[in-house]
C-alpha cells in the first residue's frame, strides 16, 4: 500500500524524464523567432551564414572523399531514417516486455508533429541552401530550417524519455543519454562542415527540436500519457496474480 501510495506521488521530474525547462524552451522559442526574422531580413545573421559557408567552402571538405564519407556517417546520427530505426527498435522492445503499446502513440505524434511542423517552416520559406551558391527565399529550397538537427533532438530526447520512463537498465539509459547529447553537436558540425545548411538553418533546427520536445512532454501529461499504459489481458504481472490468488475462495468441508 505504501509503495503504491509513493508511486502515485512521483515528481514530473520523474514522470517527464529528459523535459526541457520552461526557461531552456521560452530562449529556443525567441532564438528560433530571431533568427527567422534575420533570415527573412537579411540581418547580421544572415551576413555570418554566407561569411562562414564561404570559410567552409575553401576548405572543400565536401569534395574529399574520406572527410566526406566519414563527416555524412556523423551527419546521420540526425538522419530520420537511422533515428526512426533505433527509436522503433526501443519502442517494440518496451511494447513487447510491458505488453503495452503507449511508447507507439508518444512515436505515432512525435511524427506528425516533427513533420509537419518543420515541412510547414520548409515550405513556407523555400530557402535555399549553400549548395545553390547563395541565400534565396521563397523557391523550391528546404534548407530552412535543418530537420537534421530537429531530429537529432527530438529523436534522441524521446529515446531517454522512454528508456527512463519506463526503467530500463542503467546501461541502456546512459547510452541513450549520451546519443541525446551528442548526436544534436555531430550533426550539427557535420552539417555545417558539409556546407549542406547555413549556421542560421542549424541553430533553428536545433531551437526548434528544443521547443518539439516540450510540446510533447506537454501533450503526454494530460489524459492521452494514461492510453495503452494498462498491460494487455494474458501475462498478469506479479503483484496483480497474487491479488486474484489471494481472492480464490479455498475448498470447502
Amino acid at each position: 500500500m505504501t509503495a503504491d501510495v509513493s508511486a502515485g506521488r512521483a515528481t514530473g521530474a520523474e514522470r517527464r524524464p529528459w523535459c526541457p525547462s520552461l526557461p531552456v524552451v521560452v530562449a529556443s522559442a525567441l532564438l528560433g523567432l530571431w533568427l527567422t526574422l534575420d533570415v527573412v531580413l537579411d540581418g547580421p545573421w544572415h551576413r555570418a551564414d554566407i561569411a562562414l559557408a564561404d570559410w567552409i567552402g575553401t576548405a572543400q571538405l565536401r569534395d574529399s572523399t574520406v572527410p566526406n564519407a566519414i563527416l555524412w556517417l556523423l551527419s546521420q546520427t540526425g538522419g530520420r531514417a537511422v533515428v526512426l530505426v533505433v527509436v522503433g527498435l526501443l519502442t517494440l522492445y518496451i511494447m513487447r516486455e510491458r505488453r503495452i503499446w503507449q511508447p507507439a502513440l508518444r512515436v505515432l505524434v512525435a511524427f506528425v508533429l516533427l513533420t509537419v511542423v518543420v515541412y510547414a517552416v520548409k515550405i513556407g520559406l523555400g530557402r535555399t541552401a549553400p549548395g545553390y551558391g547563395a541565400s534565396v527565399l521563397y523557391l523550391d529550397g528546404r534548407s530552412y530550417p535543418s530537420g537534421h538537427a530537429v531530429n537529432a533532438v527530438l529523436w534522441w530526447g524521446l529515446a531517454v524519455w522512454l528508456a527512463r520512463f519506463y526503467r530500463l537498465p542503467a546501461r541502456a539509459v546512459r547510452l541513450f543519454t549520451v546519443a541525446a547529447i551528442a548526436a544534436p553537436i555531430l550533426t550539427s558540425l557535420s552539417m555545417l562542415a558539409l556546407n549542406y545548411h547555413w549556421l542560421t538553418d542549424v541553430l533553428a533546427g536545433l531551437a526548434l527540436g528544443v521547443v518539439l520536445l516540450r510540446v510533447l512532454h506537454q501533450i503526454f501529461s494530460t489524459r492521452l500519457g494514461d492510453w495503452g499504459s494498462a498491460p494487455r489481458q494474458g501475462r498478469a504481472g506479479g503483484r496483480n496474480r497474487d491479488r486474484v490468488l489471494a481472492t480464490r475462495p479455498g475448498p470447502r468441508g
